[in-house]
């Protein structure tokens, strides 16, 4: 349903924002509650190093920790404003070409042992192992080595200096327990029991995995930092979007993360529930593949045409593409970063909406109606993709089904193929697509966006379009360089612009964020680079707790006992 902009306008005025902290002792709260999550899509695997799947990153944000974390401003120039977790603290050598970071003596590993500083030289060896795979390896290539000053002093060491190489060694890794997963396979891990039920340092333990049905932490009552104010998370996995939002509504839910713009009407009529507006860093785009599904050593027949790409997206109207979706709850995107991030540009120029210079474009490159049936051929090929799409995103749906009737209007043959989230994401890393419909959301890093876009990141598998640019990664390394904000910025700039002329995908929107939430739950902490990292500031006033709040199950889940 399509919900009017004065509706919108009205509800967004009255939405709580939760990016402050409220500290639950200033309420005379104690500690004691669950959260339960209602999520669209399962995790795929509980291995920080493999982990691509925003479930599982929320599920390990819980269980493993990172040596620091940035602030809500989210500085990722320097060390300035950030928090440490399992770092008690840190310094610099005076060449600002190693850093050492202090481990809080009182961190334990879940199972009892305490975490040492040969655990971060371990889990920096797992992620850069070539055995490994780990999609993160290309964002550590500034980092010689890991060696251990004493048991509680880890030191990294530069290749050179850079702006983002605290955020690079603090940052980039969740710590690993060396004395759980020394003696595994290192080709294993992804498959391993630990990669199941994981152990970790962090605020909350792991409970149980069902698959496609739940996901349950409880409190880490041992945690260094202090107990987490709630007893229990749980991932209370939905088949798809819709029956997600019902458990919210029924109360088998307390919160869902991401409202569509027709989920605001019917929050109306539930005064225990609100919407919470957060930060962002998410943007939606249709991911083109630029291999042949079929050979990958062969260019995809359309897409591997540059000026093909760039034609496609001058079919698309994104402005009208996003008001027709979002209505007043989304912009159109400028490019794999949103508003949020650091180094934002407003003013890349983007391929504009020209369907007749779209038109002129693919006769140019040989795709013509030589038949006269409205589709565009070449050598006998019709103009024909699929684009494929998550079942559990209504938005992307929508925006793909107005997308084919745009590029129809150009003689091109777009067809839809929906999938379940795993056969989705499964499709994307095997690169057996023509087109994706696809939402991603950046860690607040900007040389993080080497991960989607590099050459080396296609070799590592996380480039699914396999997009390939000697410029591109010259100006993101170069960017990474810079100890000058303003020269970074230049640099990062350049690199946007070309990604936006090359077209390796049509940037469509960067969604207005909201949470639909329980009135009893109080949140706390929410960042755009992402809402879930502090749940263990969030809390429930003891007067406002039900009875599944003691018990930690809903009506439904507690059926699956």
């Amino acid at each position: 349903m399509r919900v009017s902009a004065p509706l919108i306008l009205t509800l967004v005025a009255a939405v709580a924002t939760a990016c402050r902290k409220d500290a639950p002792s200033a309420r005379g709260t104690a500690d004691g509650g669950t959260l339960i999550i209602s999520s669209g899509s399962d995790a795929t695997i509980l291995f920080p190093p493999l982990t691509i799947n925003v479930t599982s990153a929320q599920v390990e944000a819980q269980i493993f920790e990172h040596l620091a974390d940035p602030g809500p401003e989210l500085n990722m120039i320097g060390d300035a404003g950030w928090e440490g977790r399992l770092a008690r603290s840190w310094s610099w050598s005076p060449d600002s070409l190693s850093i050492a970071f202090r481990i809080d003596s009182m961190a334990r590993w879940q199972d009892g042992p305490p975490v040492r500083a040969a655990d971060v030289a371990f889990t920096y060896d797992v992620y850069t192992d070539s055995a490994v795979g780990s999609p993160v390896a290309p964002l550590l290539e500034e980092i010689d080595s890991v060696t251990v000053r004493d048991s509680l002093t880890a030191v990294f060491w530069f290749s050179r200096r850079s702006p983002e190489q605290f955020a690079t060694a603090a940052f980039q890794m969740r710590i690993l327990p060396e004395h759980l997963l020394s003696s595994v396979d290192r080709k294993g891990l992804a498959s391993s029991g630990f990669a199941r039920d994981p152990v970790g340092s962090g605020p909350f333990r792991f409970v149980r995995w069902v698959p496609r049905q739940v996901i349950e932490l409880e409190a880490n009552t041992k945690y260094h930092l202090g107990r987490p104010h709630l007893d229990r998370v749980i991932w209370s996995i939905a088949p798809d979007y819709n029956a997600a939002f019902m458990r919210l509504l029924s109360g088998d839910a307390d919160i869902l993360e991401y409202m569509r713009p027709g989920d605001f009407e019917p929050l109306t009529k539930h005064p225990e529930l609100k919407a919470v507006r957060y930060p962002s860093l998410i943007y939606g785009f249709l991911l083109f593949n630029e291999r042949d599904p079929k050979n990958p050593k062969l260019p995809h027949p359309i897409f591997g045409d540059r000026n093909v790409r760039r034609a496609l997206t001058m079919a698309i109207d994104r402005v009208q593409l996003v008001r027709s979706v979002y209505d007043t709850l989304a912009v159109p995107a400028v490019g794999p970063f949103t508003e949020a991030l650091s180094t934002y540009d407003s003013t890349i120029r983007q391929i504009p909406y020209d369907p007749d210079s779209a038109a002129a474009l693919l006769d140019a490159a040989g795709w013509r109606d030589a038949n006269g049936d409205g589709w565009r051929e070449k050598g006998g090929q019709q103009l024909r993709f699929t684009i494929i799409v998550p079942s559990s995103s209504t938005p992307r749906t929508r925006a793909a089904v107005i997308m084919q009737e745009m590029f129809r209007k150009v003689g091109v043959r777009a067809e839809i193929e929906q999938l379940d989230p795993p056969t989705h994401g499964s499709r994307q890393e095997s690169k057996r697509f023509d087109a994706s419909m696809n939402a991603m959301s950046s860690d607040g890093v900007p040389s993080t966006i080497r991960q989607l876009w590099s050459r080396a990141a296609v070799k590592e598998g996380s480039n699914y379009g396999s997009y390939e640019s000697a410029r591109f990664d010259a100006l993101v390394d170069s960017a990474a360089s810079q100890m000058d904000p303003d020269g970074a910025a230049a640099y990062y700039r350049q690199a946007y612009q070309l990604l936006a002329d090359d077209a390796p995908a049509i940037w469509l929107f960067e969604p207005l964020s909201y949470a639909a939430m329980q009135q009893r739950i109080h949140p706390s902490g929410m960042q755009a680079n992402g809402w879930w990292l502090n749940l263990r500031d969030w809390y429930i006033p003891r007067e406002e707790r039900i009875a599944r709040d003691r018990v930690g199950l809903s009506r439904e889940l507690a059926a699956d006992e």
